[in-house]
Parts: C-alpha cells; structure tokens; sequence
C-alpha cells in the first residue's frame, strides 16, 4: 500500500473495486451512452459500480432495497428503491444490469433488459435463488454473466490498484463503517440485517 493509505481502506478496498470493475468492462463490457442498473447500490461493490459504470460514460439507475439507503446511492446515478422498480419507473429498457443481491430482485429485473442485453452476476445476500420460465427466458435473449472474483483477481488486479489512488484522492467513494471491537456484536447485527452501508470495518486501535 502507498505511505499514508488509510488502513481501513486498503483493508477493504480490493474485493468491491475488483468486483465493479470485472463487472462494468471485463464481464458486460458496458459502453458510452448505455443505460446501467445496479442492485444493490449503496453497498460496497453497489456503489463502486455505479461510479466506475457512470466513468464509463453510461446512464446509471440504483436500486436499493430500504428508504435510509437511498441516499447513499452515489451521483450521478438515479436512486430507485426495489419496491419501485418497473419499466415505468426507470424509463424504459436497460442495456445491462449488475446484480449484487439476486434473488427476487434479480428476477424482477430481468424483464427490464433489452433483448440481447447482459445481466452481470455478482452476489446472493437476497436469495441463493430464483427460477425462470425458460420460454420467456429464450424470448428475451438476455445474457447471464457470473462474476467471480476468485478466478478473476490477477487479470483486474492492476487496474483495481490504479481505483485506490482514486478512493484515496476522494474522485471515487467507498462508504466503509468503522467499529471499535468492543462494538463487534453491533457490526456483525448490522451486517445480518441489511443496515450496514458499505465494507464494515472493525478498528482495533
């Protein structure tokens, strides 16, 4: 790490920067003028996706799945909550969407993407998962990406460096929790509910 990186977020940074970037160039390849929607988006990975698919040059909808998380959607995106989402509600067909939630918000997704769009892949924290009718499916002509960072690491690695000098100057944001470790009871009901924004990070200094 650079001298003067804050030690929560070189901690916390390489697995959601990683992510979003695999997500936005390697895996759906999102180009200018595209229309983006992340699920998700005032997590960790959620918010790093919207900014570097923003970065892109695409047109960005957040969805989340709580009122209090709406504002921690990052700009320039447009904050939706899950309950919300419809083709009314986000103005017509996506090109792409990056899903970090699935389950029922991934299927209520799908619809929303043009024929021949992507769906990237990323997480499960709302459902390991969900079915399709097979006949829409191969009607709708949307492809679904897996995203793993696991096999993934060493080809995004440099570039996921080159986003910590940007988190570092503040061009991009990683909202991060910080708990002392007297507060690890906290942090660990926060993560189980769905509250907590961002990386959870426990400070033992």
């Amino acid at each position: 790490m650079p001298d003067g990186t804050d030690p929560a977020l070189a901690c916390s940074f390489f697995s959601p920067a990683g992510t979003a970037w695999a997500s936005v160039h390697t895996v759906a390849d999102v180009q200018p003028g595209e229309r983006v929607l992340v699920t998700g988006a005032a997590g960790a990975v959620g918010a790093l996706t919207v900014q570097i698919a923003a970065r892109a040059g695409a047109e960005v909808i957040g969805v989340v799945g709580r009122p209090a998380k709406l504002p921690h959607v990052p700009a320039p995106a447009k904050a939706l909550l899950a309950a919300d989402l419809s083709a009314d509600a986000i103005g017509g067909p996506v090109d792409v969407v990056v899903d970090t939630v699935g389950g029922p918000v991934l299927r209520d997704s799908l619809p929303l993407v043009r024929p021949r769009g992507r769906v990237a892949l990323v997480g499960y924290t709302a459902g390991r998962e969900f079915t399709v009718d097979l006949a829409d499916f191969l009607l709708a002509d949307v492809s679904l990406l897996p995203v793993n960072l696991m096999t993934r690491g060493k080809e995004v690695a440099a570039d996921t460096q080159r986003l910590l000098g940007d988190l570092t100057s503040g061009e991009l944001t990683l909202p991060v929790e910080r708990h002392r470790i007297d507060g690890l009871a906290e942090a660990v009901a926060r993560l189980r509910s769905g509250e907590a924004v961002g990386k959870v990070v426990l400070d033992l200094g």
